[in-house]
């Protein structure tokens, strides 16, 4: 299946739900992610609000461990010295040096130093629990 491009509209959206799904305490699995059944619930949010976006539960899941992982990565590189948090901004401040030696250990976060995270703070919510 190919990637599907979210708006920004369907995205927040979707965070809203995935938010107060989290608040009513509805997300709880042993597996370190949300049941099935919350995936029935998103579907018919999202269906509901954008009858013609083709949002499937392969979509939302996809988009929520796209969060996560994104999530989480900030979260790791926050934890790193020489790294700080833009609260105006929503994005990470680190030197170049600093930068160039992580990514050299770890690629994923290549993409990342001058990337806008608006929605961080509403993920770090919602991905919180799954965190070890």
């Amino acid at each position: 299946m190919a990637r599907r491009e979210w708006s920004e509209e369907e995205e927040e959206t979707l965070l809203e739900n995935l938010t107060s799904l989290v608040d009513a305490g509805l997300w709880q699995n042993d597996n370190e992610w949300f049941i099935p059944a919350s995936f029935v619930v998103l579907g018919t949010e999202m269906q509901a609000s954008f009858p013609e976006g083709g949002i499937t539960k392969f979509h939302i899941e996809a988009k929520m461990k796209y969060w996560k992982a994104t999530c989480f990565g900030l979260q790791d590189l926050l934890q790193i010295s020489g790294f700080g948090w833009n609260e105006n901004e929503n994005r990470l401040v680190v030197e170049n040096e600093v930068w160039n030696e992580i990514v050299k250990v770890n690629r994923r976060f290549r993409n990342m130093k001058d990337m806008q995270f608006l929605m961080f703070n509403r993920w770090s919510h919602c991905f919180v629990r799954f965190r070890g």
